[in-house]
Formats: structure tokens, sequence, C-alpha cells
């Protein structure tokens, strides 16, 4: 499924998604009240909660954002260039490697009209539209170990000095005893060590469990039933922290050995199994927890190798999932599409459209680390869909140069969705780009964080290659990307032939 190919000079792209805010904001309505344990609640307002949780401990997974709405009804072709923004001093899952195709600067270019989508700030962490073709639920479990990278693996052995315990033995001493937490499939549970970081920015297996406990109840188990079991007096994570802060490894044990004996009753009485074959699209929460664990596991032990890059051209930046959950919204990903990443990184993208929408999805990248990484990722996450039961789309990672890679020229002629961040790309590989989408079906959108139109202010409508793309700007809101808190601008264009025959006739 991964293929390795030698690399060659090229850049890598990054995807950003979210909404432009060129109306006024109207007045935000009032919240409402947060549900409790104790009153009916609203599941979208829990997974909101959920997020807003991950969003402190988890790298890379900021806040959501409310849809854009268009504002002209005009189409025009390509658009202008942006000031670039300076990066965020501090900021979640950053990657800052990428290929290098070019390294020319990016030119400036005349501007031209294109159409533009205003929003207000959006909410991205809205599901997205139920896909109805889409079987969630992953019928091919039969219990087989997994080959996976457990939270003890993270804690254990040479990481040990790392962390300390979270509980003492009856004589004073650290007790770093193991436990087990049982997910929603057939699949062993996932082991873990119970100590806490040293340091507040590392993997933390105590809250690892706390969220993994609080996503199970909130997408795999009937309302009442995850009411229950979330409740803010007596409901296991409750009765988790409880017992950390209490240092009481028995009240720790016996809270998560009850939580794991329910789960294995819901398996066994298929209750999970209906709940989940009843839903057709994944809360974002849910994704965004799932792809934390794959990074954390992977990318986070060695990020500093991302950062040694050769030059300016070679740096790149990511795009928060929440960003990215907007783009697959705007565009329609869904589990009959494939999608399509030039210059993918550490694979962050292509594995989260797999997970959340099902879709056939594909990445190149020329750089060694992050290309290493990538296929890491997608192996890991493989087995932790397994884990928390839930299917994918195919995943296919190539090593090398998008514009000499001939397997990237034929998915281009059946892609949906095409992601390329062309931020740092000079004009020669904006170009070469452009001649590589002429291959695309009509319909096709392509998502950049440059208009491919803005540097070709020499050429007339005939010999523009651009005249086929329609354009629309948005706007992204902020925390969208991991280099710049503001909100940047990205253009979504879309492969549309009718008009050239129109002016052939």
């Amino acid at each position: 499924m991964f293929s390795n190919k030698k690399k060659e000079p090229r850049i890598r792209t990054i995807t950003r998604v979210k909404e432009q805010k060129d109306l006024p904001k109207p007045p935000q309505p009032a919240h409402n009240p947060k549900p409790t344990s104790k009153s009916p609640a609203s599941f979208t307002q829990a997974h909101r909660k959920a997020e807003k949780a991950h969003q402190k401990a988890h790298n890379g997974y900021s806040n959501g954002h409310a849809p854009p709405t268009k504002t002209s009804q005009k189409s025009d072709f390509l658009a202008v260039r942006h000031p670039s923004h300076k990066r965020k001093s501090s900021t979640p899952l950053p990657q800052f490697a990428s290929s290098d195709e070019s390294e020319e600067d990016s030119a400036n270019g005349s501007r031209k009209r294109h159409k533009t989508s205003s929003s207000i700030e959006p909410d991205s962490r809205r599901m997205l539209e139920p896909d109805m073709k889409r079987r969630i639920r992953d019928e091919g479990n039969k219990g087989e170990k997994l080959d996976m990278m457990h939270g003890l693996d993270m804690t254990a052995g040479e990481h040990g000095k790392e962390y300390n315990a979270a509980f003492k033995t009856e004589a004073g001493e650290e007790d770093r005893f193991v436990v087990e937490l049982q997910y929603p499939s057939a699949s062993p549970p996932e082991r873990f060590q119970t100590v806490t970081p040293r340091d507040v920015a590392g993997y933390d297996p105590i809250k690892d469990i706390e969220y993994t406990i609080d996503e199970i109840c909130l997408t795999y188990l009937p309302e009442a039933q995850s009411l229950e079991l979330r409740d803010d007096d007596s409901g296991i994570v409750r009765l988790l922290k409880r017992a950390v802060s209490k240092k009481s490894p028995s009240d720790y044990r016996k809270a998560l050995d009850s939580f794991n004996a329910q789960i294995r009753a819901s398996l066994a009485d298929s209750t999970i199994s209906k709940t989940l074959d009843s839903k057709h699209a994944l809360p974002p929460s849910l994704v965004n927890h799932i792809l934390s664990q794959v990074y954390q596991r992977i990318v986070s032990p060695h990020a500093h190798r991302l950062k040694k890059v050769k030059d300016k051209a070679t740096t790149y930046g990511e795009l928060m999932p929440s960003f990215v959950n907007t783009i697959f919204r705007l565009t329609k990903l869904n589990s009959s599409s494939i999608f399509v990443d030039l210059g993918s990184g550490v694979g962050n993208v292509v594995i989260q459209a797999a997970l959340q929408t099902g879709a056939k999805s594909w990445g190149i990248e020329i750089l060694d680390t992050p290309a290493k990484f990538a296929s890491e990722q997608a192996k890991e996450l493989q087995a932790r869909a397994r884990l928390w039961g839930l299917s994918l789309g195919d995943i296919n990672l190539l090593h090398g140069s998008f514009l000499e890679s001939p397997d990237i020229n034929e998915v281009l002629k059946v892609a949906d969705v095409v992601l390329v961040n062309n931020k740092v790309f000079g004009e020669r590989l904006n170009e070469e780009l452009v001649y590589k989408f002429l291959d695309l079906k009509d319909g096709a959108q392509v998502i950049s964080l440059e208009s491919f139109g803005a540097s070709r202010q020499g050429r007339n409508a005939e010999q523009n290659p651009t005249k086929f793309l329609r354009v629309e700007r948005y706007e992204s809101g902020t925390d969208a990307v991991s280099w710049d808190g503001q909100s940047v601008d990205y253009f979504i264009a879309t492969k549309h032939s009718d008009h050239l025959k129109v002016e052939e006739t």
C-alpha cells in the first residue's frame, strides 16, 4: 500500500481550511447551558465539550468556525496574492519539513478579480454531512493482536526517566503499575502505565485514558448509558480523577475494571455495533483524538528532526485538523471520493481523509524524514482504526516528486479533491502544476493557499492555461495553520471546461 520512490527536487504542499469574514459578524446567539448527567443532554454539545478539552491537551486540535457564505454569484478566474503571515510563537502540531521543487521566490502577480466567499468565524467542529453509502463500523475485526504502539511503549524503558509515578505504594515508593483499557471492538485492550509526564507538553497516559473513555461513551453507547457513565459525580472519568487525586491505586483499578466490563458487555449484546451502525459520520472530536493518539506516538517524539530544513523554500507548516474538517465539508469529500495531497509531509491530511470520510486517499512527499513518518503514521492509524472498530478508506503514500510520479499523474485524472500548499512555490512551479491540472476531470477541486493565476500577468486569455479554473477565495478563520494564529486566505479552484467549449465555437 505504501510506495517508496527516490526523492527528486520538489516542494511540499500543505492545506488549510477555514472560511472568510468579509461580512460583519452577526450577534452571537446565547449558548445553551451545558448538559449534565441529570438533565437530557445534546450529544452535539457533549462532543464540543470533549473537543474543547482535547484542544488543551492534544497537539493540533484547535477551535472551530462556521461555514463560509458566498457573497458573489459571478465567478471569475484566478486571483490575487496575499501577504504572508508571521508564525505564531506557540503553535500545536507543527510540521517543519517540506519538499522543494523550485528555488524561485514567488513573483508578484497582477491583481485579477476572483470570486470570494465570506463568513463569520464558522464552526469547523461540525460533523460532515452523513454519508449514507459508508459503513463506519469495521466488520472484519476478529480480535487478532494489533501491531501498534501502546501507551505503555511511550513511557516505559528509556522513556521512564521523563515520567513520575501517579501513585505510591503503602510504603511510600513509586507504584508505576500497568492497566488495560478495553476499546469498543473485539481487539485486545491497550496497555498503559500509570505515570504523569514531567514536561507538561509530553505524552500523558492518564489523560489519554480519560479522553478515550469520554469519546467511547459519546459515540459508541446509547444516550442514557452514556450519560450515566459520564455523570459529573459518579461517572467513570470522575472516579478515575478522584482516585488519582487521592493517590488510591485500588480505586483507580476498580473504576477502570468497571468500565472495561461494561464495554465488553455492550460488545457481547451488540449494543455498540447497533449504535455505530446507526451513524454515517464521525464526530470531529473523535477524529481529532484518534489522530492525536497516532501523532503523539509516531511524530511527536521526533518532531525536532522535521525542523532541519535547507532553506526557506523547504519549510512548511501543518493545517490544523479543524481547518481540514472545514475543507472536507466545503468540497463534500466522502467515501466515494478520491483525495490527493501533493506534498503530504508526515501524512496528517491523508490519514484524516481516510479516517473521517472513508475516501481513497493519496499523498506524495519528496523529503525522506517526513515521508518515513507518513508511512509509520498510516500503519499506526490502520491498527488504531481497528482498535476503535472503525473502517478506513484506502491509504496510498508515495515518496518522490509530484511532478515526476507516474502514479500521481494517473490518480490526478480521476481525483475529486486535490490539496496543494503552494504558499512558497515560485512562478515556474505553479505553472507546472497548472499544466498538470489540465488532466483533472471536470468538477475536480483544487485547494491551495495561493491562487494559481496570481503570477500570469503577461498572458492573454487564449494563452492562459488557468482559464479552465473557476476560483473562489475564502478565509480560514483563526488557528487554522501551525505557523500563524491569524486567519489566512485559501482558494478552491474548480475545473470547469464548459466556457472553453463556448469560446471555441
